[in-house]
């Protein structure tokens, strides 16, 4: 539950970058949405979305640790319950893609490196954004009624 929980936030936190934030920077130029991004993404957010996504990723391997070692899981409840961690991992391996272009923003003020790093950052936004998506789509729902049909008496 805790991994469906957390999901959600991510999700919704990289829908809110992504369609509302990342496509505003083309609009308002490089150069200031660096001033922003300074403040917010490289200040106030490193408080709040590493541990977002750190705890996302490690929730969804244990839930497919718990069903793993579970006995009495079924196959049908392990497989959405492993395909959700593969892409928690998939997540942060687009995160480890994403952050050193972001990290890049505070370094410099020139308008072609600043257009090309968030360029960068954006692509691989929509892309955690995706794999955030797809696990917290159909897998959560597939999982937690499977979950939840083991333990009631309608079995």
């Amino acid at each position: 539950m805790a991994a469906t929980a957390l999901g959600g936030i991510a999700v919704g936190t990289s829908f809110d970058k992504s369609i509302v934030q990342l496509t505003a920077w083309r609009s308002v130029g490089a150069v200031p949405w660096a001033t922003y991004s300074r403040e917010a993404d490289l200040r106030n957010s490193l408080v709040w979305y590493p541990p977002l996504g750190i705890g996302t990723m490690f929730f969804s391997i244990a839930a497919a640790v718990a069903v793993h070692r579970d006995r009495t899981a079924s196959r049908s409840a392990a497989v959405p319950t492993h395909i959700a961690a593969l892409l928690a991992i998939g997540h942060m391996l687009a995160t480890a893609r994403a952050a050193p272009n972001m990290l890049s923003v505070k370094r410099t003020d020139e308008s072609e490196a600043l257009r090309a790093a968030l360029d960068s950052f954006t692509r691989w936004q929509m892309v955690r954004t995706g794999l955030e998506t797809v696990k917290q789509g159909k897998l959560p729902i597939m999982r937690e009624h499977r979950i939840a049909l083991k333990h009631s008496h309608l079995r």
